[in-house]
């Protein structure tokens, strides 16, 4: 009997934990979609399963669009993101890497998914597309994030 409720317990314990954290998900979807209302009301935004990008500067017609599979050089500077809106940078790079093969994380997958040969952008997602509830270098557990992104080239899987 102890060891049932226990585990009974340990279940309520789990499922409590996981209802905070969508609860803490939605909220940080909220201020993401608050913060682009407010700021970038007049720039094209598209939506992604859960990740927003904000074209900045679009790329010209008739450029590649990124595909799944496709390798892209990228710029980048990654940001924590919160009610107030961008904080504290965590990474400001360059670099190669393949879109849509779990190279990524998710936010970022979704966030490049159509953008266009010399764009700039900024692609916001919550914690669930990032990092999760682990912690990684500066970036603290349950982080919504925010990426400035510029397309430098597009490699065309084969």
């Amino acid at each position: 009997m102890r060891r049932f409720l226990f585990l009974a317990l340990a279940l309520l314990s789990v499922l409590a934990c996981e209802s905070e954290v969508r609860e803490a998900n939605i909220e940080q979807d909220q201020y993401i979609a608050d913060y682009i209302a407010k700021h970038y009301a007049d720039y094209p935004v598209y939506y992604n399963n859960g990740t927003s990008r904000v074209v900045l500067t679009e790329g010209p017609a008739g450029t590649p669009v990124i595909e799944k599979g496709d390798s892209v050089y990228l710029y980048y500077a990654g940001f924590l993101f919160s009610k107030n809106g961008p904080g504290t940078r965590f990474v400001l790079d360059s670099g190669m890497v393949r879109v849509g093969t779990g190279d990524l994380i998710l936010g970022l997958d979704n966030g490049l998914s159509g953008a266009r040969l010399g764009e700039e952008a900024m692609i916001l997602f919550s914690a669930d597309d990032g990092y999760g509830a682990q912690t990684l270098g500066l970036v603290p557990e349950n982080s919504a994030l925010l990426f400035n992104v510029g397309v430098g080239s597009i490699k065309k899987k084969q």
